[in-house]
């Protein structure tokens, strides 16, 4: 059995559980057990939630999924663990595990694993995240011989005019796969993260007709994966 979640990183988790249902206390108990190392009890807790014995709603289920998760990553179950956070991905696709990696490289590995088959539908395809310069996924040799795709050009981005008087505002992350000719494949769009759906429509529309330079490896063009974020500001 590998060692026991730490308690600074499952508090981290456990802060996104604000709602006091029977569900969510259940969760935050789980929390506690994992939190003492007591793996079993933890699992047991979360049973309820898991099986439907107990009504939640879909982002406490999904929660509930991803501390099963790593529960039974540190009970040695690989496997499971991945199965988990898969199952917690097709019910909430924003769902963050980066803190996942700093807890243990191997149960980082996994979750950035499915969350790339969630959001690219394959773990194949090197990840890139325009928030940050350098790719987060794909094998780990040809690191160094990638360069990132980038946008070469996009249509203007519309304003929703009742959400711009509403003073509405934030970012959309698009995630979508990108062809070897630079171009969006066909039904790979996913909106990952969205204040408002017609934030989404808007931000899906940019990054659909965008052009991108593809990314390329030993300077070939290769199919990539990338989340593009899209922000909608107000001028003061």
């Amino acid at each position: 059995m590998k060692a026991p979640l730490s308690l600074p990183v499952l508090l981290v988790v456990a802060a996104a559980l604000a709602a006091q249902s029977r569900a969510s206390r259940l969760i935050d108990s789980a929390f506690a057990q994992a939190r003492a190392g007591k793996l079993d009890s933890a699992a047991a807790l979360l049973a309820p939630v898991l099986d439907a014995s107990i009504p939640s709603k879909p982002e406490e289920h999904a929660s509930a999924l991803v501390v099963y998760g790593v529960v039974e990553f540190f009970r040695g179950h690989d496997s499971t663990a991945a199965r988990a956070f898969h199952d917690a991905l097709e019910i909430r696709i924003d769902l963050r595990g980066d803190w996942m990696a700093r807890t243990d490289p191997t149960l980082g590995q996994i979750w950035r694993r499915e969350r790339r088959r969630a959001i690219c539908g394959t773990a194949d395809l090197a990840a890139y995240d325009f928030l940050k310069s350098d790719s987060l996924a794909g094998a780990e040799s040809t690191f160094k011989r990638i360069k990132m795709p980038r946008i070469l050009s996009g249509p203007r981005l519309s304003y929703p005019e009742y959400l711009r008087r509403a003073r509405v505002q934030g970012r959309v992350v698009v995630a979508a796969v990108i062809d070897t000719a630079g171009q969006v494949e066909p039904g790979s769009i996913k909106v990952v993260q969205s204040p408002h759906r017609d934030f989404s429509d808007q931000a899906t529309h940019y990054v659909e007709k965008a052009r991108f330079e593809p990314a390329r490896i030993d300077a070939r063009p290769v199919r990539a994966c990338v989340e593009v974020p899209v922000d909608f500001k107000l001028r003061e």
